[in-house]
């Protein structure tokens, strides 16, 4: 049975990914560059990309092209591991970009889940981490007000769990979230340069110091095309 052109295409692609001819953040050859090298439709190409973009192997940039991707970073939900953690376990570069950074009257659900009454304030941000200068991460953060009166925007352009940990003295403790695959809303598609509806992991987090206190209530967009999430189970 003949082998479909799409996988063809894919096939060659992973040969010169495995034997380094094309190497992380290179460009890839255009759909058109690849219509005409192998005589067949741009939907046949695309068809091609969108398989290797789904497996890692690809990402997109909008209005650049497409590139050769670093592997899917591996993120073990089992703990609690800070982003900085993650990319320095894979010699990935860090860097954040501070969308919104403000004081607000607490949500009620934020409330319920940061033990405060209705009329306390939080800090209210929204940040992209960036693993090599791709934005991989989007995360929408809540943090209270009256047990951080001093921080500021610099604070979170670093690690806040570092932060706090090293400079204001607290100790993180646990955490209980939930993970699920969603599509991406055009504030999300946005800020991690993807297509609207493209796939996503969301991980929804509320984080305990030691004196059982929550700190923080997290929803951390995560982009499927380079990120994997995995768990070492035990056999109960």
């Amino acid at each position: 049975m003949a082998i479909p052109i799409y996988k063809v295409i894919e096939n060659d692609l992973k040969k010169d990914i495995n034997e380094g001819v094309l190497q992380t953040g290179d460009l890839v050859p255009s759909e058109n560059e690849l219509k005409e090298k192998y005589n067949v439709s741009r939907m046949t190409v695309r068809q091609a990309f969108n398989n290797l973009v789904n497996d890692g192997y690809l990402y997109r940039h909008k209005g650049k092209g497409t590139f050769i991707s670093s592997r899917k970073i591996e993120k073990n939900i089992h703990g609690v591991r800070s982003f900085t953690e993650e990319m320095a376990a894979t010699n990935r570069k860090v860097s954040n970009q501070i969308l919104t950074f403000e004081k607000m009257v607490a949500p009620i659900e934020i409330a319920e889940k940061l033990f405060l009454s209705k009329k306390d304030e939080v800090y209210h941000i929204e940040r992209v981490r960036y693993g090599n200068d791709i934005p991989v991460l989007f995360e929408q953060l809540y943090i209270p007000t009256k047990l951080f009166k001093t921080i500021e925007e610099k604070d979170l352009k670093g690690s806040f769990y570092e932060y706090i940990e090293k400079e204001l003295g607290y100790q993180i403790s646990h955490c209980i979230q939930s993970i699920e695959a969603v599509t991406t809303s055009q504030v999300v598609s946005h800020a991690l340069n993807v297509k609207p509806n493209d796939p996503a992991l969301l991980i929804v987090r509320n984080t305990f110091l030691s004196n059982g206190r929550p700190f923080e209530y997290v929803k951390s967009y995560y982009r499927a095309d380079q990120y994997k999430f995995v768990q070492h189970a035990v056999k109960g």
